[in-house]
């Protein structure tokens, strides 16, 4: 029997392993994707690994708390060695009568109490340990939407940078074709030295540009491999293809708030904790009312006390009951306690005001700022056929010797500028949607 558990168990473990085995070949991390970061970092991350222990301790307190209507049962024994009785009847510097006495005692006594009626003060306490676990879960739920909103923000810095960095390589491959015409134009003694260095001079300026985008890459993704809390030996590139949609389209302003005034856990978290405080004050009040208990014990003990002279038997006796207890000076002292409570509460009310306040703000603020990227865009797109336009005619004046280099030159770079701030407006565009998603909570 020993044997086949074992086996078993040898069998499970290989079975486990080649689980994990292929749930990491599963996942590419030459091309990892939005999705892919999201289910790693929401696994992986210490934060999020933080915020799911709390929460789990939130539980284990809840059930702590409830333990506390349970009978309090305690067992206690004694021996003990007693010498014989001196009774002084001249005054303790006199000669003293001797008694005998029975010199071993011993007992053995079982007890329980259980609490009948405390003003409250469980039921109250339970209700609270829910709601602190409640309070727990709709935090660990934001600090997964933060991490989440941490991850899409990376990507689309990494998609920004490769964005650019293709747009320079663009243009490098356009400068190197610009060089040869302008040597050859040169060898035919049509231009200058001058101008075969300037077009020079343009290549190396775009290559270094390139240099520093590249390392930017680098560091935006060692970035994100560090928010996955991947180890520092796994070689990690996003994937950024199909992140950037042109066709993003959001609701009314006033659809907008009130989904967030429902989904944003900061508003649940505000009523919840007025729930809190509400209890807290339940709690106190419950100051001024009895303590009742209910127990009783049993007991073996030895020699009879009970009788006297005490008698050199064992005897055993129960008792059953119920015990009242009222704290009158509780009649003076939770006076402020109760006031406190009831600031305690007031504040709770007015912390729910501000919230939604904020919160209307906030999505106010992002729904403006994504409707003033999406004007940025069309902006940029005719910006675009501009500085194209521009850069086409000086390109042929320069080719039929009607403008200078320098001109040229200009042009390119405006050109580029151009093209640039498209590529930032349109992924700009793609996070204020995100971030408007995530302020009204469905991110």
């Amino acid at each position: 029997m020993i044997f086949n558990a074992c086996k078993y168990q040898c069998i499970a473990l290989c079975l486990l392993l080649v689980s994990n085995l292929l749930h990491t070949q599963m996942i590419d991390y030459q091309h990892l994707s939005l999705q892919q970061a999201v289910g790693i970092g929401l696994k992986n991350n210490k934060n999020i690994l933080i915020s799911h222990l709390k929460q789990e301790m939130s539980v284990t307190k809840e059930k702590d708390l409830k333990m506390e209507k349970l009978p309090d049962i305690e067992f206690h024994t004694s021996y003990n060695q007693v010498t014989n009785l001196f009774q002084h009847q001249n005054g303790v510097f006199n000669e003293a009568t001797k008694y005998d006495v029975i010199n071993g005692m011993y007992d053995f006594t079982l007890s329980a109490s259980i609490p009948v009626y405390m003003g409250g003060r469980i039921k109250n306490t339970e209700k609270k340990a829910a709601i602190d676990t409640e309070i727990s879960g709709l935090r660990t739920h934001l600090d997964e939407r933060q991490l989440t909103m941490e991850i899409i923000t990376a990507f689309l810095q990494i998609h920004h940078l490769k964005e650019q960095q293709s747009l320079i390589n663009d243009k490098m491959k356009e400068d190197s074709v610009n060089i040869k015409q302008v040597k050859a134009l040169k060898a035919n003694g049509v231009v200058t030295v001058n101008e075969v260095l300037r077009t020079s001079l343009q290549l190396s300026n775009h290559k270094m540009s390139w240099t520093e985008l590249d390392n930017d890459v680098q560091i935006a993704e060692h970035k994100l491999k560090t928010i996955l809390s991947l180890p520092e030996s796994q070689e990690m590139h996003a994937d950024t293809e199909d992140l950037i949609s042109d066709t993003v389209t959001i609701p009314y302003l006033e659809e907008l708030t009130e989904t967030a005034l429902h989904k944003n856990e900061s508003v649940d978290i505000t009523h919840k904790n007025l729930s809190l405080k509400e209890l807290d004050r339940k709690i106190t009040k419950a100051n001024y009312l009895p303590k009742i208990t209910a127990g009783g014990e049993y007991f073996l003990k030895y020699p009879n006390m009970m009788f006297f002279p005490p008698e050199p038997y064992a005897y055993r006796l129960g008792m059953l009951g119920v015990n009242l207890t009222y704290p009158i000076e509780n009649l003076y002292k939770n006076k402020y306690r109760m006031q406190e409570a009831k600031e305690n509460i007031d504040l709770a009310k007015l912390q729910i005001e501000e919230n939604d306040e904020k919160i209307r703000h906030s999505v106010y603020e992002a729904y403006k700022k994504f409707e003033e990227t999406d004007q940025k865009v069309k902006i940029a797109e005719e910006a675009i056929d501009q500085a194209k336009e521009n850069y086409r005619i000086v390109r042929t004046k320069y080719a039929n010797k009607l403008s200078l280099i320098t001109e040229l030159i200009d042009a390119d770079n405006t050109y580029l500028e151009a093209e640039s701030n498209l590529i930032s407006v349109k992924i700009n565009r793609q996070l204020k949607y995100y971030q408007l998603q995530y302020t009204i909570g469905n991110l």
